[in-house]
């Protein structure tokens, strides 16, 4: 009786063999190549659209392009080899690209200190909601 399972269980994977090896070539076959492809017909294509914006068509295009590109990236990183490293890498990028490093303050004065960028923020919402005052119940 276990001898026929297992044999039935090999020949389900064996016959599983074939997609499988067909799937990884279509999806994650020189994928980074693929990737850089279509960068390149992205950047096209917007270059496209911006000699002619009202082109529908073409903004549908980039749109999937976008779109595809995007995909292929998470693929590629998700299953690439740089798995945390990569991770923290594009943590650290969209913690910085997310972080107000510089502002203008009304007084045309420039600061770029976290703390003065923090403090500015503080001063500018409280003179907008006003301060606190007691109000009793009626």
């Amino acid at each position: 009786m276990a001898g026929t399972f297992m044999f039935v269980l090999y020949r389900k994977l064996k016959s599983l063999k074939s997609p499988l090896k067909t799937l990884n070539k279509l999806h994650f076959n020189h994928i980074s190549e693929r990737v850089a492809k279509t960068e390149v017909d992205l950047e096209y294509h917007q270059y496209l659209l911006d000699d002619s914006r009202d082109d529908i068509s073409l903004l549908n295009r980039v749109n999937e392009l976008k779109l595809n590109h995007f995909n292929l990236k998470c693929n590629f990183f998700k299953d690439g080899d740089r798995g945390p490293s990569f991770f923290h890498v594009l943590m650290s990028h969209k913690h910085m690209k997310s972080s107000i490093l510089v502002i203008q303050r009304s007084n045309e004065a420039i600061t770029t200190s976290i703390d003065e960028v923090g403090d500015e923020f503080v001063h500018f919402y409280q003179n907008l909601l006003g301060t606190s005052s007691f109000t009793s119940p009626t």
